[in-house]
């Protein structure tokens, strides 16, 4: 039978190692639950972009078919949610994309079942952030129409 002294230098051990792996996981090999890094809104971007796909007739189409969509969570995309995010646009949040790559992007949806329907679409980029030093709103929409490459 162990003695009190034995079992509070066990437990102060064992507080030890917890306190170790808190610290020490994290940094080694990134999110080992329980251990995080804590890592939310660390990026605190102070500009992102909301995306719209419109059809030839200027209907909305869904944001997901065109991975537009934003998958942030207050983590950096990707990090500590347990599952792998799809390849959204955004793949950074924060990150303002010029035209080239959403073109490039919205090229390469054309291909899925459903979106090769469409000879065009047209893209509408709202670009968010500080409207004055006390709202936040959209700044500039830009837009561009991205036909389906032959």
């Amino acid at each position: 039978m162990p003695t009190n002294q034995f079992r509070s230098i066990l437990a102060l051990a064992a507080v030890a190692t917890l306190l170790a792996a808190n610290i020490g996981l994290p940094l080694v090999s990134g999110d080992v639950y329980p251990f995080t890094s804590a890592p939310m809104f660390r990026d605190s971007p102070r500009r992102f972009c909301d995306y719209r796909v419109l059809d030839g007739d200027g209907k909305q189409l869904p944001a997901g078919d065109w991975l537009v969509q934003r998958v942030y969570d207050g983590n950096p995309v990707g990090y500590g949610v347990g599952v792998r995010p799809p390849a959204v646009l955004e793949t950074e949040f924060g990150v303002i994309h010029d035209e080239v790559i959403v073109r490039r992007h919205i090229e390469r949806r054309f291909s899925e079942k459903g979106n090769d329907r469409h000879e065009f679409v047209v893209i509408d980029q709202d670009e968010i952030g500080p409207v004055n030093s006390q709202q936040v709103g959209v700044i500039e929409t830009k837009s561009w129409r991205v036909y389906r490459p032959n």
